[in-house]
């Protein structure tokens, strides 16, 4: 029997001459009490052996050192970069800002700009970056989509804009380093984050370094020399829809989600204020959507949704000295509320 013998080598063996003697699986497992299967697996085996046996000498090699490093290694390393990203992670929600200057400021909060499509009211662009490199204390906040930046299937629709991929590049570069807008704040939006010639690779590589560059959103708290903290959670837009409210993901986030001093957002070319109180959490809050550049726009008029006229940037003024609900006021037009930043300066 198979069971009777520790060495496989003498357990083939008997099989094999068995199976010689018999002339078949059936009569050889029977002798043996084994089964058939198992005296077919001994001849595969002897086969095998034969064809080692058999093989041609050939030069040889040695062997070649490993192609990666142990993977305790790449554990460890994997586990240590996990707890740096994590870091980097966790620092960058409500990021400090230093305001530099002691009293009452302002964020230009710049909608959609899209400086190269048709559309791109200019001369409306242009007066703003003057207002705001001309007024002290306006910090600029860019709520994204700053070129169309057309790619993949939209990618046609360069055949339809006067400007080129280069000519676009160069306008863009003149937003962020030549308008004399006072960036602190750049956020990439959906046009941004494609992959086309003026995307947010292209705007990493020119930024100026006291530029801080976020996709889609950034929460960030900006502190006044006497302490006031401001929060601020801009992103291009937030989760949730209204037909009848078009501050609906902006409120959403208000009373659901972290809170703020302001929440602004862009991207439907619409316009909104709105001051509110969460009385369940007990702050006070504004609202912000702007509008952007684009003042054409085929696609509107294609669907009927309107062409808002105000609000392509809003001016928020700050008063680190004030209470809670005083401590914020937002203007559609820029130049308005620079009068008022003007005039909470001067007192």
């Amino acid at each position: 029997m198979a069971n009777r013998y520790e060495d496989k080598t003498e357990v083939d063996a008997t099989r094999l001459e068995a199976y010689d003697r018999l002339g078949g699986l059936r009569a050889a497992a029977r002798e043996l009490n084994c089964s058939a299967d198992a005296i077919r697996n001994a001849l595969i085996r002897a086969a095998k052996q034969r064809e080692q046996q058999a093989a041609p000498e050939v030069p040889t090699a040695p062997e070649l050192p490993p192609s990666d490093l142990p993977i305790e290694e790449i554990i460890a390393l994997q586990a240590r970069r996990f707890e740096r990203r994590i870091e980097h992670t966790n620092a960058k929600r409500w990021r400090k800002f230093q305001v530099p200057i002691a009293g009452p400021y302002a964020l230009m909060l710049v909608g959609d700009p899209h400086v190269d499509d048709n559309g791109c009211n200019w001369p409306l662009l242009q007066s703003h970056c003057e207002l705001a490199a001309k007024t002290e204390g306006v910090y600029a906040v860019n709520v994204g989509d700053s070129t169309n930046n057309w790619t993949g299937r939209l990618a046609r629709l360069w055949a339809e804009q006067d400007t080129s991929a280069s000519t676009a590049r160069r306008m863009a570069d003149w937003l962020l380093n030549k308008s004399g807008m006072p960036w602190f704040l750049w956020l990439h939006g959906n046009h941004d984050m494609w992959d086309g010639p003026v995307g947010a690779s292209w705007f990493e590589a020119k930024r100026p370094h006291f530029v801080s560059m976020e996709d889609w959103q950034a929460k960030v708290t900006l502190v006044s020399p006497n302490g006031h903290e401001l929060r601020l959670w801009a992103a291009h837009n937030f989760k949730g829809n209204s037909i009848w409210n078009n501050m609906h993901g902006l409120e959403r986030a208000a009373q659901m989600q972290d809170w703020a001093h302001l929440y602004v957002a862009g991207h439907h070319h619409d316009v909104g204020l709105r001051q509110g109180e969460n009385p369940h959490r007990n702050f006070c809050y504004w609202l912000a959507r702007a509008r952007g550049y684009k003042f054409i726009d085929h696609y509107v008029d294609l669907h009927g949704f309107g062409h808002h006229q105000h609000g392509a940037s809003v001016l928020a003024v700050i008063d680190p000295t004030a209470d809670k609900p005083n401590a914020v006021q937002c203007f559609l037009d820029p130049f308005e509320g620079a009068e008022f930043l003007k005039w909470k300066r001067s007192r």
